[in-house]
């Protein structure tokens, strides 16, 4: 075998490698995307606290993780259903926007909206993880029930 055959035969391996990681790559996150885990496995890729206090009665409750950074944990029933974001990434959510800016009883800046579709929106930070909980549902949930939600979260 000549050099050229060599370096075809490297570049063709390199090359096979290359494209399988890259599929699985792109299948594990589809994968994630789509598959729920119970939200005890929501903290694999990060510390992510669950909530011990719902203002909602929920009938289902899973997590989704959305890349490296990012997981949801979902609570829902037929007629509301309450999204916990966490994420590493800190300043993912555009504070700008917000309608409201609060204070938790430790001096945490939090912050409050009511956006599109009437979801309410509710975001703070502790300590390397940014959270944000959207409610979706037939009621308004005050924001006392998000500082109450969030204060439950050890």
């Amino acid at each position: 075998m000549d050099s050229i055959q060599r370096r075809f035969v490297i570049s063709n391996k390199i090359r096979n490698v290359l494209t399988v990681l890259l599929v699985g790559y792109f299948t594990l996150g589809v994968v994630f995307y789509v598959v729920k885990i119970p939200i005890s496995a929501a903290g694999l890729l990060f510390k992510v606290e669950p909530p011990a206090y719902l203002p909602i009665e929920a009938e289902q409750s899973y997590a989704k993780v959305i890349g490296f950074n990012r997981v949801q944990l979902i609570y829902e029933n037929q007629n509301e259903s309450i999204i916990v974001w966490a994420t590493s990434k800190l300043g993912w959510n555009n504070v700008a926007g917000w309608d409201e800016t609060l204070s938790l009883p430790d001096g945490t800046p939090a912050y409050f909206t009511v956006g599109a579709d009437d979801i309410q929106m509710f975001s703070w930070t502790k300590g390397k993880v940014e959270y944000s909980i959207d409610y979706r549902g037939t009621r308004d949930l005050g924001k006392e029930e998000f500082i109450k939600t969030a204060l439950s979260m050890k």
